[in-house]
């Protein structure tokens, strides 16, 4: 079995859903990362006809602070 010498083996991987960080640095990309992987299309999850991504992202966070507000 070949190893790639390239692959970077400390690299974040977003699927193991680790704890925020402690550094507020590290934690806002990791909340940005967040946002921006829950903004993107997926097949379960298209967006919607005439929806672009960055309008995805405002109709998610005003779905988010409409949640929160009840």
């Amino acid at each position: 079995m070949s190893v790639d010498p390239n692959v970077d083996h400390h690299a974040h991987d977003p699927e193991d859903e680790d704890q925020p960080s402690d550094d507020p640095t590290i934690r806002e990309a990791q909340e940005l990362e967040a946002k921006m992987r829950r903004a993107l299309a997926t097949k379960e999850d298209p967006l919607r006809d005439d929806e672009s991504t960055s309008e995805r992202l405002r109709r998610l966070a005003r779905e988010n602070s409409a949640s929160d507000d009840t």
